[in-house]
């Protein structure tokens, strides 16, 4: 059972994280149509991630986005000690530019609001992680990256 997702039998464990299973059918859909888009990390103090987690997930359900999350706080220290850093939540907004600010957006405005503690800088994993990725809104907890095909 997942720490961050208790009473949600909606996610499954697969590849290290709990995916949601309602968003996962819209994104194979949009991937017959599109192979990429834009893929946003959530990146939360590993001390707030219940809180986070908590905050995020039920905006994240209501938008109806595929997302994921690590299962609990030892597999989310384990990431930060590697090249996974800060990517506590991950969400597959799809390609239009519009949908990704709108996404962006209220992330940002609910984070703000809360007045959570960024996490670790995820790095750009198809560019051998020599990058950081790129920041977005005032919160400084969201990060993004772009690609022409997404692998989950």
């Amino acid at each position: 059972m997942s720490e961050y997702t208790q009473g949600h039998s909606e996610y499954i464990f697969s590849g290290g994280f709990m995916h949601w299973l309602p968003g996962y059918t819209q994104y194979q859909q949009m991937r017959v149509y599109f192979l990429g888009g834009y893929k946003i990390h959530l990146s939360a103090d590993p001390n707030e991630g219940k809180e986070v987690a908590r905050a995020m997930l039920p905006l994240l359900r209501d938008m109806e986005l595929y997302h994921k999350i690590v299962p609990d706080r030892s597999r989310y220290d384990a990431m930060n000690r590697g090249r996974q850093q800060g990517k506590f939540i991950t969400v597959y907004s799809g390609p239009l530019l519009d949908k990704f600010l709108r996404v962006t957006k209220e992330l940002d405005a609910l984070l703000r609001a809360h007045r959570f503690t960024p996490g670790p800088t995820p790095s750009e994993r198809l560019g051998g992680h020599a990058r950081e990725e790129q920041t977005v809104g005032l919160s400084r907890m969201i990060f993004y990256t772009t690609s022409p095909d997404f692998e989950l």
